[in-house]
């Protein structure tokens, strides 16, 4: 499946490029400890990034990941579902992302780079 393909090969929403952090929510069941789940002293818990359970592009835990990542889609995953792009070219968008990460310029992917093919204007 193209779709699976694609976020397989990404993982930047997961590697902490895009996000230092996913919520949970107080009732929510994830697998604390592979997660390393950090409690603030208010109750609230979140699941810092580069997330534990990703190796490589890949969560180990999918069946089990929180439902702010089941919830999550970038605009590259809604444009490739849509066919607005080819797998393709996503994956090629992908590839220049890292590319950008090797560089030393992290900045240029989150703030300008990705921002600019998933939709979001700097």
């Amino acid at each position: 499946m193209s779709l699976e393909t694609l976020c397989r090969a990404c993982g930047l929403c997961c590697d902490g490029t895009l996000f230092a952090r996913v919520p949970l929510s107080p009732t929510e069941v994830v697998p604390e400890d592979t997660l390393a789940v950090v409690t603030n002293d208010k109750g609230g818990r979140h699941v810092p990034q580069r997330c534990a359970a990703l190796s490589g592009t890949v969560c180990q835990v999918y069946s089990q990941r929180p439902l702010a990542c089941r919830r999550y889609e970038c605009l590259l995953f809604g444009a490739l579902r849509s066919g607005e792009v080819s797998l393709d070219e996503a994956l090629a968008v992908v590839t220049k992302a890292r590319t950008l990460l090797q560089e030393g310029a992290p900045a240029a992917v989150r703030d300008g780079y990705l921002s600019f093919h998933f939709g979001r204007r700097p």
